[in-house]
C-alpha cells in the first residue's frame, strides 16, 4: 500500500474541490481542529461550553480558561493538533492498524455529539459520519474498511494543509480575519501573518514526516 498511499492524498485533495462532497469529507477536519482547542482548555483546567461545525467547514470552539498563556495555547492549538493527529494515522496505516483509525475517530465523534456539539448541522452531520464509520467496521469487508482508513487520513493530511494554507493567505491579505492567527496576534502583540506562516510551515513539515515515515 506503500506507494498507493499517493494515490489516496491526491484522490482527497481533488475530492475537497467537488461541491457539496468536498465540504462534507473536509469537516473531519474541522472536527479535529476544533477538538485540539477543546482538549488544550482542559488540559488548562479550563471548561469547554460548545463545539459548533458549520456547512462552509468553518467551525468554533468556545471555551473558558484563565491566565494569558492558557489563552495563547488554546488558540495555537487547532491547526497543530490537526498535524499531529494525520501524523499518527499515517504512522497507524504504517503498522497495519488501520481499523484503529477508524475507531478512534468513531470515539471522538460520539464524544463530541454527547458532550459538546450544540448546532444541528455538527450533530447531522456527526451522526452521518459515526452511522458511516460504523457500519464499515459492521460490515467485516477488509477492503472497505481498508479503504476508509486510507481514504480519511489522506483527507486529514490534505486539510490540515490546506487550511493552514487558506490561514496563511488571509492574514497576509486579510489580517483582522485570520482566524487562529489574528486571536494570537492580538494576545501576542506578534503580527498574524508570522502566525499564519507558522501554522503553514509546521503543517507541511509534520505531512513531510508522515508522508516520509510511511515510505521508510
Amino acid at each position: 500500500m506503500n506507494h498507493q498511499i499517493v494515490v489516496y492524498i491526491l484522490i482527497a485533495y481533488a475530492i475537497s474541490f467537488v461541491p457539496f462532497v468536498g465540504r462534507y469529507v473536509s469537516m473531519i477536519n474541522t472536527l479535529v481542529h476544533e477538538n485540539g482547542h477543546a482538549i488544550v482548555a482542559l488540559l488548562f483546567s479550563g471548561k469547554v461550553y460548545s463545539i459548533k461545525l458549520f456547512q462552509n467547514t468553518e467551525g468554533l470552539a468556545v471555551t473558558g480558561q484563565r491566565g494569558w498563556l492558557a489563552t495563547v495555547a488554546i488558540s495555537y492549538a487547532g491547526y497543530t493538533f490537526s498535524s499531529i493527529v494525520a501524523y499518527l494515522c499515517f504512522y497507524f496505516l504504517k503498522q497495519g492498524q488501520e481499523n484503529l483509525i477508524l475507531y478512534a475517530l468513531i470515539s471522538i465523534a460520539i464524544l463530541n455529539l454527547i458532550l459538546w456539539i450544540r448546532n444541528v448541522y455538527g450533530a447531522v452531520w456527526l451522526i452521518s459520519f459515526i452511522v458511516c464509520c460504523g457500519w464499515t467496521i459492521q460490515s467485516g469487508s477488509d477492503s472497505v474498511q481498508t479503504f476508509l482508513s486510507y481514504f480519511l487520513s489522506a483527507v486529514l493530511l490534505t486539510q490540515s494543509v490546506s487550511s493552514a494554507l487558506q490561514i496563511f493567505l488571509l492574514s497576509l491579505f486579510r489580517s483582522k480575519r485570520a482566524g487562529d492567527a489574528t486571536s494570537l496576534a492580538h494576545y501576542t502583540k506578534v503580527p498574524a501573518i508570522v502566525w499564519g506562516f507558522l501554522f503553514f510551515a509546521q503543517s507541511v513539515y509534520i505531512a513531510y514526516l508522515a508522508i516520509a515515515n510511511h515510505f521508510n
